[in-house]
């Protein structure tokens, strides 16, 4: 299903990584990454797609839910290997 990232409607990639958390206000987000390569260039940034200590609550990569438990900032050393 194709989703809408600044004002651009984008097909729904093979890879696509969705990540569902709280915010500092304790609000479920989730944000959308093309594939876990553009997360990790996103969280590298000065100032990160998504702050490190938020919890994540859902990941999903394709279609498949990846067990996974810890902040974002586990996460992207779970990937940054």
């Amino acid at each position: 299903m194709p989703f809408i990232r600044n004002g651009c409607i984008i097909k729904e990639e093979e890879n696509q990584m969705k990540i569902t958390y709280h915010n500092a206000g304790n609000a479920p987000e989730t944000k959308t990454f093309k594939d876990v390569a553009e997360f990790l260039m996103l969280q590298n940034r000065e100032i990160p797609a998504i702050q490190d200590h938020y919890e994540v609550d859902a990941l999903y990569i394709g279609d498949a839910q990846v067990d996974f438990t810890g902040t974002i900032g586990d996460l992207f050393d779970k990937y940054n290997k």
